[in-house]
């Protein structure tokens, strides 16, 4: 009696078994790889395997920062304190943006610099350590970072990290974030507190002027140090002033402050002012401003701007239009073209006891007009009828080895708080703003590091944007490991198959 049945039964037996311990093994298998995988990433190598997939690279630093960090002497050493513990989960946290980069900076620094956080419950001798006199009150800044080099420190909030937009959070009280300038800020200051030859500059305060808030940071970048300088009966400029700004006032100074400001000019004091036209000061005249800065022949018009020609209007609106540099100006930045809004007039002076001579920096077309205001702020009418070439902006020096410099702006769109967090620091005013600023200072001023800012795409903060390293591991893992090994073993399953 054959027995080819039975064999073909034991045959077909036997591949049945082969083929289910082969699908046993390869589940085995995966559930090995997937569990070693976990180990090895989150355990053994850490950080180091871990990638930025958020959104416009948010944890890691550019090119940029690093080529400035790389350029810093081997035994630099600077430290970065957060004055809180540090967060075990930062999603839907200020912070989400923030630590991770933080992690970046260290990572790459080459142990230039540290980060470190501490509570300040727990560990308190932290604030002595970092600010000896207590110049800063670092014990009322809890939840902040502080950046300290060689005994220089800036106190950096997570608000300053961001740009937001002011006219809502005018409304509404609510920050709706803007973008993420975490980097610009942190390389940034790091620039200035390493740079040894710091400049001093000082806002003044007092004058019905908005906020400061974004003018200090885009300063700071260029490696100088801000200070306020209020107002009083009892103005004085400080000796260390290397630079005065004037940012947006809607009130004149006080005979006391023309004085004081008058004498730092002929000390070649260097001050840069910026004014505009607004429902808060269109009656205002500024008298006392005026003499200071018919000393340097230049002179602010009671008088705003129309640009008539549809080329040079933004949105068809005569109030809001573009200026162009002057030939003089034209290597201040890569583009010649500039953003005004509620522009004042700024004309030429000429003033007999001086041979000073004001110059032109910014222009409208040649078909703007001017529409004049009387002292009850009430538009003169006639006045619009002349059309012509108008200035923006003016600049004038005087002679001598360290002569008086002076930048006068008739529009608050390259320094205002409004216009920054609206357009960014890296808008094109602001970069004509900083080569006035290097302009006025000289060799006191650095280049800022030209760190782009991150864009954050729903005025939120949320918990999609942060990368940790488990979150990126699991990516990973799921996205190019078991896709691959799966494959793998489809291959070799199909190949022991074929041959059975």
């Amino acid at each position: 009696m054959s027995n080819k049945p039975a064999n073909i039964k034991k045959r077909t037996h036997d591949r049945a078994h082969k083929l289910k311990l082969y699908s046993i093994g390869s589940i085995a298998l995966l559930i090995g790889i997937v569990l070693v995988t976990n180990i090895l990433f989150d355990g053994i190598f850490g950080k180091i395997l871990t990638f930025d997939f958020s959104d416009f690279g948010q944890n890691t630093i550019s090119q940029e920062s690093q080529e400035f960090i790389d350029s810093l002497s081997p035994d630099t050493h600077v430290r970065i304190v957060g004055l809180f513990s540090r967060p075990d989960n930062v999603s839907g946290t200020p912070y989400q943006y923030i630590i991770p980069l933080l992690d970046d900076y260290a990572k790459k620094s080459d142990g230039k610099i540290t980060v470190e956080y501490y509570d300040l419950t727990e560990n308190p001798t932290i604030i002595n350590e970092l600010d000896p006199s207590n110049a800063y009150d670092l014990a009322s800044n809890a939840g902040n970072f502080v950046v300290e080099y060689n005994g220089r420190i800036k106190i950096i909030t997570p608000l300053d990290c961001y740009s937001y937009d002011e006219e809502k959070y005018y409304y509404t009280g609510t920050y709706y974030i803007n973008s993420n300038n975490t980097e610009y800020v942190f390389t940034n200051t790091i620039n200035m507190l390493t740079n040894e030859n710091m400049c001093k500059a000082y806002i003044v305060s007092g004058l019905k002027e908005d906020t400061s808030f974004y003018i200090t940071q885009v300063l700071n970048s260029m490696s100088i140090i801000v200070e306020e300088l209020p107002s009083s009966d009892n103005f004085v400029i400080p000796e260390d002033c290397d630079l005065m700004i004037l940012n947006g006032p809607n009130a004149d100074i006080s005979e006391k402050m023309y004085v004081a400001m008058s004498d730092y000019i002929s000390k070649g004091g260097k001050i840069f002012i910026a004014v505009n036209f607004s429902i808060r000061n269109v009656t205002e005249r500024f008298d006392r401003l005026n003499q200071l800065v018919n000393q340097m022949g230049i002179n602010i018009d009671p008088a705003m701007i129309n640009e008539n020609d549809p080329g040079f209007q933004r949105g068809g609106y005569v109030i809001d239009h573009t200026v162009i540099a002057t030939d003089d100006f034209s290597d201040y930045y890569s583009v010649p073209y500039y953003h005004a809004t509620y522009s004042r007039s700024i004309s030429s002076y000429n003033n007999p006891n001086s041979s000073i001579t004001g110059i032109p920096a910014l222009r409208t077309s040649d078909k703007a007009s001017l529409t004049e205001f009387d002292t009850n702020g009430n538009a003169i009418e006639s006045s619009t009828d002349t059309t012509g070439q108008y200035y923006v902006a003016m600049y004038a020096a005087g002679q001598g080895e360290d002569p008086a410099k002076m930048f006068v702006f008739g529009t608050a769109n390259f320094s205002s708080d409004e216009y920054i967090s609206g357009y960014g620091v890296n808008d094109v005013n602001v970069e004509f703003f900083k080569s006035c600023i290097r302009e006025l200072t000289g060799s006191k001023s650095a280049n800022a590091i030209n760190v782009a800012v991150k864009n954050v795409d729903n005025y939120s903060l949320d918990n999609t944007k942060a990368t940790t390293s488990s979150a990126t591991m699991m990516m990973v893992i799921f996205m190019i490991i078991l896709p691959v090994v799966l494959i793998a073993l489809a291959v070799y399953v199909y190949t022991k198959r074929k041959n059975l």
